[in-house]
């Protein structure tokens, strides 16, 4: 039951959901599991953050995290009108259908005067959960890639709880064998997690000589590696030498005393460790096998954990549709290049971009259409950009890049570049018809036009605004004069 009169909701629009950017909302809430706490508060305070921002959209948040060994989804939260509380339901993952845990589809289901949407929230190799939102309202279909980006979003910080929680059992279990959990829990940063990782494996266990190995996301090339030796401390290896190893199992060296330990998540090599007598020259007891296996389990735990950060402050920092960076970070870049520009005496170019009858697109053909469109017009501005620019999703269908060491000349050749790339790039329609694509642009320089970025910022926005006065589909330059070129 709702605090509010289902009838005055109507047919109305839900008018939330359709303006606001969900991935960020659903970063926000993520974000806020990553805490110290991974009880259902975590799951509280995100489901908060969302009800939050979808209040007048919805009547219910609730938040489900998957047990992956008993394959029940628990129940974790429940936030509405009312307020908040610890969540109690347990639903078998067998119950929720193929749609959802298969398809990663939403799914919408009537219950008399209201409607529930279950959101997938995305795993490596099965959903981390499902998130439940409770409506007077049916969601209309083209919303659904919208609320999909909520639950890509709040997905990280679901498995960054899940993760921390299995750490925190693990723990618990290797306490009366050695103290290393302790140390990997609630470290910032991968170079403190695995420099304790090594000086344990030599200080705990009395090797003479720890090495660690980090993979790259492929799981094949060594992107990182320190090393550990008694007396000494931790070395970092500036040259590591690729893997060799020829078993997912713990092995000894064939040529030294000493073990390789493979570190894994699931199916996904991270790592392994490296343990020798290379000075006492003794062999390793066979007692230290299973706590050193133990050990490297709570290393993948935590690395794990930290590429999940990695990944959530990256997302956090990126336009879910387009994958262009949002305008907070951008605003941040231009300050530091305008800088860099002054101090080398250079030319930075600021390019604003549009597109022209954008909204009569969607009026025509539709959201997913328009959608479609601000992907392809992304891809070829991405595709523009030397090494050391920046694009940005202003928002809406405004796109703004960042160009350092750019005369104007340089910057007039990209611009048109960009208009034209688009412009012979339409988007094709399921029975075959074309959406023509075309922009405008506006361009600025500092210093030449701009002692500072919000001056820049505002020429930029004013040769833009030219550009589309004199008939859209080209570009201008800024002038003092205020009289600008057309292209």
């Amino acid at each position: 039951m709702s605090l509010r009169d289902p009838s005055s909701t109507g047919l109305a629009q839900m008018v939330q959901i359709e303006t606001q950017d969900l991935s960020a909302l659903g970063n926000r809430a993520a974000i806020a599991m990553c805490g110290t706490d991974t009880s259902y508060r975590a799951f509280q305070a995100a489901s908060q953050i969302i009800f939050d921002g979808l209040r007048d959209d919805v009547e219910q948040v609730r938040i489900y995290l998957l047990d992956p060994v008993e394959r029940i989804l628990r129940e974790e939260a429940v936030v509405d009108h009312f307020g908040s509380q610890e969540g109690s339901d347990l639903i078998p993952l067998y119950q929720f259908p193929e749609q959802i845990t298969k398809k990663l589809a939403a799914l919408q289901h009537n219950m008399g005067d209201q409607w529930e949407i279950q959101i997938p929230l995305p795993g490596e190799q099965q959903i981390a959960g499902v998130l439940v939102l409770v409506s007077f309202q049916k969601f209309p279909p083209h919303l659904e890639e919208k609320i999909l980006r909520l639950g890509r979003s709040l997905a990280l910080g679901a498995l960054y709880v899940r993760r921390s929680r299995e750490a925190e059992r693990s723990a618990m279990l290797l306490k009366a064998v050695t103290n290393t959990s302790a140390k990997l829990q609630g470290l910032d940063g991968r170079r403190i997690l695995l420099e304790n990782f090594v000086t344990t494996a030599v200080e705990s266990f009395g090797f003479d000589r720890a090495t660690i190995f980090v993979l790259d996301d492929d799981g094949k090339s060594v992107k990182t590696a320190l090393c550990a030796r008694a007396g000494v401390g931790v070395i970092p290896i500036d040259a590591p030498p690729e893997l060799q190893l020829h078993s997912d199992q713990p092995a000894p060296h064939p040529h030294l005393p000493g073990l390789w330990i493979p570190i894994r998540m699931g199916s996904r090599r991270l790592g392994a460790l490296f343990v020798d007598n290379i000075y006492s020259l003794e062999p390793p007891s066979r007692d230290v096998l299973q706590p050193l296996v133990d050990l490297a389990s709570q290393a993948a735990l935590a690395l794990e954990n930290a590429r999940l950060i990695e990944r959530l402050r990256e997302t956090a920092l990126r336009d879910d549709l387009t994958g262009l960076y949002r305008s907070g970070y951008f605003l941040e870049r231009v300050r530091e290049e305008l800088a860099n520009s002054r101090r080398r005496k250079d030319s930075t170019g600021l390019v604003m971009i549009d597109l022209d009858q954008f909204k009569a697109i969607n009026d025509t053909y539709g959201h997913p259409i328009g959608d479609e469109v601000l992907i392809r017009v992304a891809d070829r501005i991405r595709q523009s950009l030397r090494v050391g620019d920046t694009a940005c999703r202003k928002g809406g269908d405004e796109f703004i890049i960042l160009v350092p060491n750019l005369t104007s000349e340089q910057a007039g050749k990209m611009a048109q570049r960009i208009i034209d790339e688009i412009r012979t790039s339409p988007v094709a329609l399921p029975d075959g018809r074309l959406v023509e694509i075309s922009v405008s642009a506006g361009v600025a320089l500092f210093p030449s036009h701009a002692g500072n970025w919000q001056d820049l910022w505002g020429r930029a926005d004013e040769a833009l605004y030219q550009a589309k006065n004199a008939g859209r589909g080209r570009w201008v330059i800024w002038t003092p004069q205020g009289k600008m070129p057309l292209r």
